[in-house]
């Protein structure tokens, strides 16, 4: 598995990666997803929903037309939170800096289910968030939120 670090010093000629990331709620449960196991650039098995912002549009339709195409969702950002950043390898294999623009969103339509059959989905209480093991900008996203103690 690839060394993860957190981005806390400048990099230089490194590629970013700027991707929105959706905190999806409804009621007192958040939407996560298993990552593929062949597709995971993380230790842990667990995390939210993203797409890359590399395209025309608003953040929202960015992010709506990945979350379409990945897992037949839309959302409504009700609030734009924090913003966090990793430095890891990417599908490419290319060392590169992420930043996920993280929001607070409320599902709009569609049935949530993955494309990709070796991913799942589950709508998780949000006291019951730390029995599962979240990718570490979860972790942080969550510990901010006060969903983590």
């Amino acid at each position: 598995m690839a060394e993860i670090r957190r981005a806390t010093e400048r990099t230089t000629s490194m590629k970013t990666v700027l991707m929105a990331i959706a905190v999806i709620k409804k009621d007192d449960q958040i939407l996560i997803r298993k990552f593929d196991p062949a597709k995971n650039p993380y230790q842990e098995p667990w995390g939210l929903f993203g797409g890359r912002l590399d395209g025309d549009g608003t953040v929202a339709e960015m992010l709506n037309r990945e979350l379409q195409e990945r897992w037949n969702i839309t959302v409504i950002i009700k609030e734009q939170l924090t913003w966090d950043e990793d430095q890891k390898k990417d599908h490419d294999g290319e060392e590169k800096r992420f930043i996920y623009l993280d929001a607070l969103c409320d599902l709009a339509s569609g049935d949530p289910m993955p494309v990709n059959p070796n991913e799942e989905l589950q709508w998780v209480p949000i006291d019951k968030l730390g029995d599962y093991q979240q990718v570490p900008p979860g972790v942080r996203l969550f510990k901010k939120l006060g969903y983590y103690t």
